[in-house]
């Protein structure tokens, strides 16, 4: 094969052994509970969380990847990030019993769409779409999550 055709290649591995008395290790004991459970490997887990951040600030700085490229990989980063939250959420922060901040972006006071009863304080004649003040992912996740 020459160099024209021949493809570069990145590589990374990571061996990770954390001690007992360390969170990483339920960590690493929750993965591979995933893996026997649903056969989602580790690797393939822990990839995905991280390119779900990492991914779009990789890719803005090369010449590779057009705008419309760019944007569609930050609207999903986006969106698996939120579903990612909402998981947390879901499973952490019910089971602690946490009452879930309301998010302000600019002026605009955002309520998620898991708590909008308890913030509903608007006047019964406003006319707005209800739609518009649950901002979502789009990703439901179940207790196991997807990813």
């Amino acid at each position: 094969m020459n160099e024209d055709t021949e493809k570069k290649r990145e590589q990374i591995s990571l061996t990770y052994k954390p001690l007992q008395n360390h969170p990483d290790y339920h960590l690493i004991g929750l993965l591979k509970k995933r893996k026997k459970e649903q056969g989602i490997m580790p690797r393939e887990s822990m990839l995905e969380a991280t390119k779900a951040f990492w991914l779009p600030i990789a890719c803005l700085n090369v010449d590779t990847y057009s705008a419309e490229t760019l944007e569609q990989m930050f609207w999903e980063a986006i969106a698996k990030l939120n579903a990612q939250q909402e998981l947390l959420w879901n499973i952490v922060g019910k089971a602690l019993s946490l009452e879930r901040p309301q998010m302000t972006v600019g002026s605009e006071v955002m309520v998620s769409h898991n708590q909008s009863d308890e913030f509903d304080d608007r006047d019964e004649s406003d006319d707005r779409d209800e739609s518009d003040e649950n901002i979502y992912s789009g990703f439901d996740y179940d207790e196991t999550g997807i990813l």
